[in-house]
């Protein structure tokens, strides 16, 4: 499979005033190259008379704060650490499923906030709230817990650090940013169909165990919730494909058979 992100996409997450961010990044890059003895104005000219780049009529202004300074895109910073952590690897990895986890998570029960990008989740049962925390985990950024005070709803979940270039590996991934509603959640990342059936199981206990209602003396569950159809018709289709069992979208929610609850692990015994 493609990767879940790319540097390219991640580092468009961000703004450059001058210029695209991907292509600030490639210009950070290729001046990092040059000895650590020459000033802004000699790299800067060195990169204009480079044939083999794609750059030209590079300023003293635009490189000097890398090369002088020692700074660094935020773009470039988010793009290494995604490498350095295996956001970006190409192909599933513990990693890159613990990233799906926390993608379908927000669907579920978290949110990432519009103005910075930080994610939280807020699942209501202790299994839940592990899975998260074993997610973040071995996405390489830990987890704490933020307790919300006279709050009725359960405390949230954040990442221990890298919050923001992780939320924007989530975005980049396809989790919902702001508020969810029928309106900006129109349906499951693609990607979710072509995952590996191990990771479509987990994928769906996160959503039918985060999301789904319980009845008194049945089986069945619900999901119904402020969402586009499309997306009722994905998690229904993930939910049989990875049971065997009925699942039934309609235009507001989506139906989960008994035998289907039996088949994630989640029907609880009777006495």
């Amino acid at each position: 499979m493609p990767p879940l992100i790319t540097p390219k996409a991640l580092a468009r997450t961000y703004n450059h005033p001058s210029k695209d961010p991907w292509t600030a990044v490639e210009l950070y890059r290729e001046a990092a190259t040059k000895p650590d003895d020459w000033g802004a104005q000699r790299v800067a000219s060195a990169i204009n008379s480079d044939q083999s780049n794609d750059f030209e009529g590079i300023s003293r202004s635009e490189v000097r704060a890398w090369v002088d300074d020692d700074s660094k895109p935020d773009a470039a910073r988010a793009v290494d650490v995604a490498r350095e952590l295996g956001w970006d690897a190409d192909g599933w990895t513990d990693t890159t499923e613990a990233l799906a986890e926390l993608v379908i998570g927000v669907y579920a029960f978290g949110s990432i906030v519009t103005e910075n990008y930080v994610p939280s989740w807020s699942p209501d049962d202790p299994d839940s709230q592990g899975a998260i925390e074993d997610a973040l985990t071995w996405a390489g950024v830990g987890y704490q817990h933020v307790e919300r005070d006279g709050d009725a709803q359960a405390d949230e979940i954040r990442p221990g650090q890298q919050s923001t270039k992780l939320g924007r590996v989530l975005v980049v991934a396809g989790a919902p940013m702001g508020d969810k509603n029928a309106d900006s959640v129109h349906g499951l990342p693609d990607w979710v169909a072509d995952a590996p059936m191990v990771l479509k199981l987990n994928l769906a206990v996160i959503l039918v165990r985060g999301r789904g209602t319980e009845y008194e003396g049945k089986g069945t569950r619900t999901i119904q919730t402020d969402r586009g159809p499309q997306y009722f018709r994905d998690v229904a289709r993930l939910i049989e494909d990875v049971t065997g069992e009925t699942a039934t979208a309609s235009e507001h929610g989506v139906t989960i058979s008994a035998a289907a609850v039996r088949e994630l692990g989640l029907l609880r015994p009777t006495h």
